[in-house]
């Protein structure tokens, strides 16, 4: 089996970085399809005209309105109207169901893609992986992406102002990547690039875990002041480009396997993806039966992010037995990355490590 490494053409991040759009996007052409949303849209706009009239060379682009759910239906009708429009190229300006369907639009329309995340809400806009969902957020598929995206830009002064939960759940996000990575590594599971991760791909998730021990408190306060700061700066790194390049080229595990049985099971379902997998980090541990002081060590990182340790931190106070077991008989089913743990995974497997995390988190509280 080959070794792989792969990430996104061009990545660019800084500080007020939307305005310099035109500049590095006009090698592409010059007209554009400007995917975004009704809240987005609005409070970048200003930045999205000046950015684009700064080109060298005039530029044309359209706005359009995001559909609301990363569905198949949604993508096609992007991917007709940038056709439509003899746009060349589709520019994804918002959260992560939005920059998904900018790239699954733009590569079944054969076209480059370029990502802006609004928030660091996910690890997805660095990879070339789009997840679909039904209309009612249901898990369908993973899809990987004929490319990674042509241009990653990431203006980390509009990340300072944007949701402090969503930022907290991205770092829940890329913390994951390190655990899933190491698991997959035993393993010698296959990553999404259809090889094993090279010795640089192993070592970006370490550093991402690293860079959000050091700097993720300090980040939280950033964005809890809508102030810019270094360590903002550093964490919207980790999260964005490491988390992302480092899941594609190293694997997923447990993790992101219970997301899926969650999305299913639980609705409606009001957690965000990366609180679900930072929870879905500890039932792995639980399922890996780690020392106490390695546990001990992920739980004081949680409390001091605001991280959920328990399904009454999804939201999902006095979860049932009943309700475990058909997240777990669901993930075991549908996710094929519970198997990429370098040990038989079960539904019974699953349903004891959620109860051990369960179970510990209500001791830690009494």
């Amino acid at each position: 089996m080959i070794n792989t490494l792969a990430g996104p053409g061009k990545y660019y991040q800084g500080e007020n970085a939307l305005l310099e759009l035109g500049k590095l996007v006009s090698y592409l052409g010059d007209r554009f399809l400007v995917l975004s949303d009704d809240i987005v849209y609005p409070l970048v706009k200003e930045k999205i005209e000046i950015g684009f009239s700064g080109s060298e060379k005039p530029l044309k682009w359209s706005y359009t309105s995001y559909g609301g759910e990363s569905t198949q239906v949604e993508a096609d009708r992007v991917g007709a109207l940038a056709k439509e429009i003899g746009a060349v190229s589709i520019i994804g300006i918002g959260g992560g169901k939005l920059l998904d369907t900018a790239k699954l639009a733009a590569d079944e329309s054969g076209l480059p893609v370029v990502i802006v995340p609004t928030s660091a809400a996910t690890d997805a806009p660095s990879s070339s992986m789009s997840v679909v969902y039904t209309e009612d957020g249901i898990f369908v598929v993973s899809k990987r992406m004929r490319n990674h995206p042509d241009i990653v830009l990431v203006d980390t002064t509009v990340i300072a102002g944007s949701p402090l939960r969503t930022f907290i759940a991205g770092i829940g996000d890329a913390f994951s990547c390190y655990y899933e990575a190491r698991a997959c590594k035993a393993s010698g599971a296959m990553n999404y690039n259809g090889g094993r991760g090279t010795a640089l791909a192993y070592h970006i998730p370490e550093y991402c875990n690293l860079i959000l021990r050091e700097n993720a408190k300090a980040a939280v306060a950033s964005v809890k002041n809508t102030r810019w700061s270094e360590a903002l700066d550093r964490v919207s790194e980790a999260i964005l480009y490491m988390g992302g390049v480092g899941f594609e080229n190293t694997g997923c595990t447990i993790p992101h396997g219970v997301y899926n049985g969650m999305t299913a099971i639980l609705r409606p379902f009001g957690a965000m993806h990366g609180e679900a997998v930072a929870l879905g980090v500890l039932i792995q541990l639980a399922a890996e039966k780690v020392p106490n002081d390695e546990w001990n060590d992920v739980v004081s990182f949680y409390r001091t992010v605001g991280l959920p340790e328990c399904f009454a931190g999804l939201g999902v106070p006095n979860i049932t037995d009943e309700t475990i077991m058909q997240i777990c008989e669901k993930a075991v089913t549908i996710s094929p990355n519970v198997h990429k743990e370098p040990f038989e995974v079960d539904a019974k497997l699953l349903f004891d490590a959620i109860k051990t995390v369960e179970t510990r988190s209500k001791e830690s509280r009494q």
